[in-house]
């Protein structure tokens, strides 16, 4: 096997060689089974192989808007273009400055559902290489594959230069109200159209990737966030064919933050409901048609503004449908069944200071007429879409495992202000760490693949204190550009272990498989990447994972 590792390293460092007297980028053809075929580019910079905008479905506008996906039946003839990237799934513009997902690099439209393959230049059709597929966060309401920070040319150089040279896969799948429109008028088969999309962009994967020089045997599904809860969603609720043999859940919300039924979003004041008030449609059989009818831009407006108007923009995101719909039950329900995938190899962690980017309304905030608790339940109660759920007995023991002046709250990054840092140590265990422990806890003893669990505790130097180790802060090392030369050597051994868990379903290095009776993971953090017991927070996230708190969360 070093042998064969060696070898392939070699070669591969003479098609570098060679891409690199290319001074220019040059066009690419690749040719698919079905007839089709597309050009993409050689980028002589980066020496990678790039087709990009190629539509894995057919445009979902018209009356095919908030239904399922339908696949492209009949190639189009004649090579296409695939050198640039293709319009993005309808969403508002994202915030800049702190999260990952702030530029989605390509304007938005209804028509948009393309993916991204990106390989070693020189790969040929022949080499059946693994495959990585990222799917974007964005809380099921924005993203985009063209997102420039999720440009994957650091991942392919490194992956070619240890001598595991991967190809990348990145996709658009439609969010917030043209992706999870949710009301008991949808037709259980369309519900949660933004998954379906991903699961219809992986089917094209498994169909393609051979003449893109993959190995479809050899797929891993990448996210953070909302991708990591769509991957894990996935395993819990599999199409029909295996779509994938690996996965990478960064930050998983396990796989939802919560999950309501689709009737739940009909009552006043909830989203379908309003909805259709605001576009002047009728709450009842004729409202999905109706919406169909409705001008895009006005759509989108109604859409946007609707979205901007709630707490962290969370107006859609997946739910719980009929017995013939995608998700028939509560993610929860469905773990503890154990009905799910246990032929996956997993990777999976969550970060000190998850919560603090989504309790930053309480920075500094005041809260007149109420005590401290009191404001803290109002925030958590505002995370749900039902929020009568929450019972008193609950939220008091909310209040007492994240008490106030707490000086642990929030990690070592505690700034003092007792309300944000009780609220963000709250989300980071409630809606991260305690999820990925349930599902790590049931699947671990009924999985025929290794599970990894990592803690990643790495405060990058320059970064807002105040977030601390934030949501997503890990993806700059992975993607790049690093920030600072004193994360070099820590980013590419970060980025080593993703990349030989998607080669060998293994990270490598000292990284301990995960086991129910020893519960160890891996920390990582620079100069300090070692063996630890999951166990911290443990009194907290055992009280979340109670079935009276995930039934009242509706996870």
């Amino acid at each position: 096997m070093r042998l064969k590792s060696a070898l392939i390293s070699l070669l591969f460092s003479q098609c570098f060689v060679s891409a690199t007297l290319v001074n220019r980028d040059t066009p690419v053809t690749v040719h698919l089974k079905n007839g089709a075929a597309f050009q993409g580019v050689r980028v002589a910079v980066n020496n990678t192989e790039q087709f990009l905008g190629i539509p894995f479905a057919q445009p979902p506008v018209g009356n095919l808007r908030f239904k399922a996906p339908v696949a492209i039946s009949t190639p189009t003839k004649g090579i296409q273009d695939a050198s640039q990237f293709k319009t993005a799934c309808p969403q508002p513009p994202t915030k800049s400055g702190l999260k990952f997902d702030s530029d989605i690099g390509a304007p938005v439209a209804e028509d948009c559902l393309f993916i991204n393959i990106f390989r070693p230049a020189g790969t040929s059709a022949k080499d059946s290489l693994p495959v990585l597929v990222w799917l974007y966060s964005g809380g099921y309401t924005t993203g985009a594959g063209s997102n420039p920070a999720s440009n994957p040319s650091r991942i392919i150089q490194r992956s070619v230069s240890i001598g595991k040279p991967i190809i990348f896969v990145s996709l658009n799948y439609r969010v917030n109200t043209f992706g999870f429109l949710a009301s008991r008028f949808v037709a259980p088969e369309d519900l949660n159209a933004g998954l379906l999309d991903q699961q219809l962009a992986l089917q094209f994967v498994q169909q393609n990737i051979a003449s893109f020089g993959g190995e479809p045997a050899k797929v891993t599904c990448w996210g953070q966030s909302a991708g990591a809860g769509s991957c894990e969603a996935h395993v819990l609720f599999p199409a029909l064919q295996n779509l994938f043999r690996s996965v990478i859940t960064d930050s998983s919300t396990g796989p939802f933050k919560s999950a309501p039924s689709a009737f739940q979003y009909d009552e006043p004041g909830k989203p379908f409901a309003s909805l259709v008030e605001a576009v002047g449609c009728p709450l009842s059989s004729e409202s999905v048609a109706c919406l169909q009818q409705i001008p895009f831009e006005t759509l989108l407006n109604v859409s946007n503004t609707m979205i901007n108007n709630r707490l962290n923009q969370q107006l859609w995101e997946p739910t719980v449908g009929p017995s013939n719909s995608l998700i028939p039950e509560r993610p929860s329900e469905r773990i503890a069944s154990g009905s799910f995938r246990h032929d996956v190899a997993y990777m999976a962690g969550t970060n000190l200071n998850e919560g603090t980017v989504f309790s930053q309304s309480l920075i500094n905030a005041s809260h007149p007429g109420m005590t401290e608790d009191q404001a803290l339940n109002s925030f958590l109660s505002q995370l749900l879409l039902d929020n009568t759920t929450f019972t008193p007995d609950v939220l008091g023991t909310f209040d007492t495992l994240f008490p106030a002046n707490d000086p642990t709250a929030g990690g070592p990054f505690h700034t003092g202000d007792s309300l944000f840092d009780r609220a963000a140590s709250w989300y980071t265990d409630a809606m991260f760490l305690a999820p990925r422990r349930l599902f790590f806890d049931k699947a671990v003893p009924l999985s025929s693949k290794p599970f990894f669990g990592y803690f990643f505790t790495e405060f990058i130097p320059g970064n807002n204190r105040t977030l601390g180790v934030f949501h997503d802060s890990e993806l700059i090392l992975l993607y790049g550009p690093v920030p600072t030369p004193v994360e070099n050597e820590f980013a590419n051994t970060l980025l080593d272990f993703w990349i030989s868990f998607v080669a060998d379903q293994n990270p490598g290095g000292n990284w301990p498989e995960f086991s129910t009776s020893q519960k160890q993971i891996l920390q990582l953090m620079r100069d300090n990447i070692t063996i630890i017991t999951d166990d911290f927070d443990v009194e907290k996230t055992n009280f979340i994972n109670s079935a009276k708190v995930l039934n009242e969360m509706e996870k």
